[in-house]
């Protein structure tokens, strides 16, 4: 499919992080877009100086072929010119598919440090988890011994007392 100027001019590319500079890539398709013109500019002024030098149809048949050795020239660089153009555009073509595979190579990358960050992240939470788990159990361990000791201490403090209670009624 042929690439046109316009769709130069009006192709978007999706911004992602750590990507391209967007105002250089737009600068070089801007250069190309240029290049494109000009190319295309050459292209028409040499193809309406090939129609101008080309002999009109003579009404009288002529007796010898006039040479026209202009006319190969302009043509040969018509064929430059239509081949520069196809080289250009394949070189923007090959700049555009290189960019897009080096994003995904990037994005591949990023997205990757991403996973692995979140498993490490994962791992660290769980390992955490764990941990204040086993502090909890402690502390209910520890809270169950306090009040046994604490009902222990006030049931002793009852024996206390009742003895002396009984102490003092005979």
């Amino acid at each position: 499919m042929p690439v046109t100027v316009s769709q130069i001019e009006n192709k978007e590319f999706k911004v992602k992080v750590r990507g391209y500079d967007p105002e250089e890539v737009d600068a070089f398709l801007d250069d190309i877009c240029d290049e494109m013109i000009a190319m295309q500019e050459e292209i028409a002024n040499l193809q309406g100086r090939l129609r101008r030098q080309a002999p009109a149809p003579a009404a009288a048949p002529i007796p010898a072929p006039l040479p026209v050795t202009p006319a190969p020239a302009a043509e040969n660089r018509s064929s430059e010119s239509a081949e520069a153009a196809q080289k250009l555009l394949e070189r923007a073509q090959k700049v555009y598919d290189d960019t897009v595979a080096d994003a995904k190579r990037e994005a591949e990358r990023i997205l990757g440090g991403a996973k692995a960050r979140q498993d490490g992240d994962t791992a660290a939470l769980e390992e955490e988890k764990k941990r204040l788990e086993e502090e909890i159990d402690m502390l209910k361990a520890a809270a169950r011994d306090y009040r046994n000791r604490f009902n222990q201490l006030v049931e002793d403090q009852r024996h206390v007392l009742s003895a002396e209670n009984a102490l003092f009624d005979d």
